[in-house]
């Protein structure tokens, strides 16, 4: 690799990536140990690395617990919860109810949904660490190379989505956590390669990507993404599949690992 090159590691917590988490991802465990081979393989050419953490507590609007029905009872999971329903009375907010409908709202019209799904990396627990494996090869990379790895946190506000690790879905003008990650951004600017993978490749890999590129466009060229590094909760979602294609006409690479070391 020719130049500064950082990784950045979306998500590559044990929820996701450990086949007990609670939202698993298909494939991701295999994808861990590929991430963990390359850095291995590569360390002494990788200068820097920004791994990020989806960081829940128990409230949030994404959880069950947060809607009810006029029974009481919560959605299922994997429901798709819209604004015309709460409007409706189908679903009644349990918390910040000021904020619900207009942010169900304010979703959809960016063309996304609010999904209920498991709770999952609640901070503190164990499905909210690091996947191990990939913090023993970051470990031996830090030793070796004598820097350390930086990590940054999203999803801690209660009433938003947060996928990508630069903005939240819908922003809020009295939280600076929902706003761009300036800090990553630009620390990223510094380096002329950088590579992506993590999970899930349809969510929180493809919006960290797609928020990127709308804000600094110019970092399109110097992108990798390594695809047998990340996989995806649903193969055939058009959304993520569309900001994919954007990015490639973009001047985004697209290679697995192996690809990469031929």
């Amino acid at each position: 690799m020719k130049g500064k090159t950082a990784v950045l590691g979306i998500d590559v917590q044990n929820d996701f990536t450990q086949p007990a988490g609670a939202l698993f991802v298909n494939g991701a465990d295999a994808d861990v140990r590929r991430m963990a081979t390359f850095i291995e393989e590569y360390g002494s050419s990788i200068d820097y690395v920004a791994l990020t953490l989806d960081s829940h507590q128990p409230i949030h609007i994404a959880n069950q617990h947060y809607w009810q029905d006029k029974e009481g009872y919560p959605p299922a999971l994997f429901t798709v919860v819209y604004a015309a329903d709460v409007e409706a009375g189908k679903w009644m907010p349990q918390f910040n109810e000021d904020l619900a409908l207009e942010y169900l709202q304010d979703l959809e019209g960016k063309g996304e949904v609010c999904t209920i799904w498991p709770a999952h990396c609640i901070q503190g627990s164990k499905g909210w660490a690091i996947n191990e494996i990939l913090i023993k090869a970051l470990y031996s990379w830090s030793i070796n190379e004598g820097v350390n790895y930086d990590l940054f946190y999203k999803g801690m506000h209660q009433a938003t989505e947060h996928y990508s690790i630069f903005k939240a879905v819908v922003e809020y003008e009295d939280s600076e956590e929902t706003k761009l990650n300036e800090k990553l951004l630009s620390k990223l600017e510094q380096f002329d390669n950088i590579l992506i993978m993590g999970e899930a490749a349809d969510y929180c890999v493809a919006n960290s990507l797609n928020d990127m590129l709308e804000v600094a466009p110019h970092l399109a060229e110097r992108i990798i993404i390594l695809t047998d590094c990340c996989s995806w909760i649903n193969p055939e979602n058009e959304r993520a599949i569309i900001m994919y294609d954007k990015a490639r006409e973009r001047g985004v690479r697209f290679a697995t690992s192996d690809q990469f070391r031929d």
